[in-house]
């Protein structure tokens, strides 16, 4: 009734601008007008009621969906509702595997390894075998002695045996440099427990913005900051910690003769894992790197 009414105060002239708005006839009387206009409305206006509240719904779907934390997008709707980055995946599970590696290499003993083996004659007893091997870890060392098939082990810790390496050099019994590797062995440590760390609060934060755990606050806010942050100290810290102790165990290590030694494989596997994290982590920088060199040194064709 208030809609008739409000139409019937209304002139012709503004009844038929209406009726052509709205894409009706504007031919025929006043009442005619009214009531065909008056018809229109009833039947417009639930369609636009539906097309609004479709709309809303699509729109509701649609933000819910982007929004919609990674493993409760997987919970919901599967593997297939969810755009995975390969690299990015790639990223955190070599963070998995390279936390898993640093560690058993706290707790290796062959980051450096040395052994001799040298006969000598008495003249009572005849020719004699002595055999030593050292395997040396990131705060001890193992020394194994063999001497007319009876074999001695002894353990220690590399500050005790560089505390007595002074002695030793001026008795000349020292034939490997314990303060050397211990320094090695600690700076190592340092920057193992770090880019654990940093890996562990990676996982922890991936996994937790997974279920939807940190997608408010001041962490949601800083989530790019943290992950930079982290990526960044995980990377650098292992990398550092082997180059270092490469250098120093490696190059700054006396050996007294017929002492030989080097580097061990724990060291080799995580030199080659560090680099390959850092590539992995940084794959568009180590593309661009990559594809750069190769441009310096074209194809022979």
């Amino acid at each position: 009734m208030a809609q008739s009414d409000n139409l019937q105060s209304l002139t012709v002239a503004e009844l038929k601008v209406r009726l052509k708005d709205a894409g009706l006839a504007v031919s025929g009387k006043k009442a005619e007008l009214i009531a065909r206009l008056g018809k229109s409305t009833v039947l417009e206006k639930p369609k636009s009621v539906v097309l609004v509240a479709d709309k809303f719904v699509k729109s509701a779907k649609k933000s819910a969906d982007g929004g919609l934390p990674f493993f409760l997008a997987i919970k919901e709707g599967g593997l297939g509702d969810v755009e995975i980055d390969k690299w990015k995946a790639a990223s955190y599970g070599m963070a998995f595997f390279m936390l898993i590696m640093l560690i058993i290499g706290l707790n290796s003993m062959s980051w450096y390894s040395a052994s001799m083996e040298e006969t000598e004659d008495d003249g009572f007893m005849g020719p004699m075998t002595i055999s030593m091997e050292m395997n040396v870890g990131l705060s001890d060392i193992q020394m194994k002695m063999s001497m007319l098939g009876m074999e001695q082990a002894n353990e220690m810790s590399l500050s005790d045996c560089a505390e007595g390496e002074e002695e030793a050099e001026e008795d000349g019994e020292a034939p490997i440099s314990c303060g050397a590797l211990s320094t090695a062995g600690t700076i190592n440590t340092l920057c193992i427990i770090l880019s654990m760390i940093a890996i562990i609060i990676l996982l922890t934060f991936s996994i937790g913005r997974g279920f939807g755990v940190f997608s408010t606050g001041v962490l949601d806010e800083k989530s790019e900051l943290i992950e930079k942050i982290s990526w960044m100290v995980a990377v650098i810290s292992i990398n550092l910690g082997s180059l270092l102790y490469g250098v120093i165990a490696g190059f700054m290590t006396d050996m007294e003769e017929p002492l030989e030694g080097g580097l061990g494989g724990m060291w080799w596997i995580m030199f080659l894992l560090s680099l390959t994290f850092a590539a992995i982590v940084y794959n568009e920088k180590t593309m661009q790197i990559f594809y750069s060199l190769k441009s310096k040194f074209p194809s022979k064709e």
